[in-house]
């Protein structure tokens, strides 16, 4: 029997539930184009979608991101919001602001209590992500730290820790997202998701990113990845498949295997 797994509920929507969910990125530039941007992918009906606000012009003025915040939980109502800074080295795009200022501006955003999640790379300095997990949980807010590799996929084992040391380090959800070279890299990335699902005690996130790694946001669920990034409108990492696309795609895995997903 697969061990317990403590599914983390937002607003209704499980994560580790009994079907993975699917995540629309939102990258609008301007608040105006983010909340235009929100409107259309909602029409999508995506269980979560994700500010990149790395994307976002004004990202340096923290009650503009506040303010928009506020007015992007009013377009998209009881759906769950993942808020996320991502660094250049992890595929996000270049800010003025260094890691202190990130720590301080998810604070405000989390004290705001305008998002259910915040992401994190788990290589930032300890002494930040333990700010930004005390933060969240000040807050209720729950924390997703994630490892990037851009360049490569690495061996099993180590990707395997790099599950369980976001765990070690308090994450309520861990992701890891790398780079593959050949298809040995895909099946590493699944084999190394199913074996942390077997070992961890809370929801895991995984993608194999690019044209080649597509397949892992297809069939992810499969190997214990709870959720899948899709494209609404604009994609934020190589390799996203349309939402609509993804949709039939697990509805015909759902069929094949009698009803359940996983």
């Amino acid at each position: 029997m697969k061990k317990h797994i403590k599914a983390v509920d937002a607003r209704g929507r499980k994560l580790g539930g009994e079907t993975p969910l699917l995540c629309t990125p939102l990258v609008g530039r301007t608040r105006e184009r983010l909340l235009a941007e929100a409107a259309g992918v909602l029409r999508q009906k995506p269980d979560l979608v994700e500010w990149r606000v790395d994307y976002f012009d004004a990202i340096g003025d923290t009650g503009a991101v506040i303010e928009t915040a506020r007015a992007l939980r009013d377009v998209v109502g009881k759906r769950p919001v993942i808020f996320t800074r991502r660094a250049e080295s992890g595929g996000g795009e270049r800010t003025a602001l260094d890691v202190d200022a990130v720590v301080g501006l998810y604070d405000a955003v989390a004290a705001s209590r305008l998002v259910d999640f915040v992401d994190f790379e788990t290589d930032n300095d300890p002494g930040h992500v333990r700010r930004v997990r005390e933060s969240t949980r000040r807050h209720e807010v729950r924390l997703i730290l994630s490892y990037h590799n851009l360049s490569y996929t690495p061996g099993q084992d180590y990707l395997v820790d790099r599950f369980l040391e976001a765990e070690r380090q308090g994450a309520d959800v861990a992701m890891v997202q790398v780079m593959p070279r050949d298809r040995a890299d895909v099946l590493r990335l699944l084999a190394a998701t199913a074996e942390a699902d077997e070992k961890a005690r809370i929801p895991l996130i995984s993608m194999s990113v690019g044209p080649m790694g597509s397949v892992s946001r297809m069939v992810g669920g499969l190997f214990g990845s709870w959720l899948s990034f899709a494209v609404g409108e604009s994609a934020s990492a190589p390799g996203q498949i349309p939402i609509g696309d993804l949709v039939t795609v697990y509805d015909i895995i759902r069929r094949a295997r009698g009803g359940e997903m996983l």
